[in-house]
């Protein structure tokens, strides 16, 4: 019996530990990597994000829970990690519904890449936009609120207060859009 126990804590170790795609500069897998030792060690990984507007043209915001890197920053209505084995697009549906239980489809806008010399944020981020007026409803492990702002508003407060790959995502889509707020 207590052989049994312990085989399965050691399974439950195992699975709880999140493996990563680790990648180049250029989105080219180069293996997998464990995730906190990807944070931990600067390596670069595939993650991805979703920009989410509403039919007003208004972006939707989130605060980040407090159990989480980051915590009480503004991030977009959906970050994630693609894990290692999954494809991009299943981890952007996944990690979508579980953090806003919407089932729509993104469309893909871009991407880029952080590599930061002040932090050891190395990520090449995938980035979709979905223009949806469905209700959103927040995975409470994930953010502790949300709402849409109208674009000046947004633009203030990713300037200010958000995670950096939001603040690159919201620099490109402004880009790609010649936005000047």
């Amino acid at each position: 019996m207590i052989e049994m126990k312990c085989n399965y804590f050691i399974n439950l170790f195992i699975f709880m530990v999140e493996y990563l795609y680790q990648v180049d500069k250029h989105n080219k897998v180069l293996g997998k990597v464990e995730r906190n030792f990807a944070h931990e060690n600067g390596i670069l990984h595939r993650a991805g994000m979703v920009l989410i507007f509403n039919k007003n043209n208004e972006l939707f915001l989130t605060k980040r829970a407090k159990t989480k890197s980051y915590s009480n920053c503004y991030d977009c209505g959906c970050s994630y990690h693609i894990q290692y084995g999954e494809t991009n697009d299943g981890a952007l549906k996944r990690e979508l519904f579980e953090e806003t239980k919407l089932k729509e489809n993104p469309i893909f806008f871009g991407d880029f890449l952080i590599d930061s010399e002040i932090s050891l944020e190395k990520m090449f981020v995938l980035v979709y936009v979905l223009i949806t007026d469905s209700k959103i409803v927040l995975d409470s492990k994930e953010a502790v609120d949300g709402k849409y702002y109208s674009l000046k508003e947004a633009d203030k407060l990713i300037s200010k207060e958000s995670v950096i790959w939001l603040k690159q995502a919201w620099g490109l889509y402004k880009k790609v859009n010649n936005l000047f707020i």
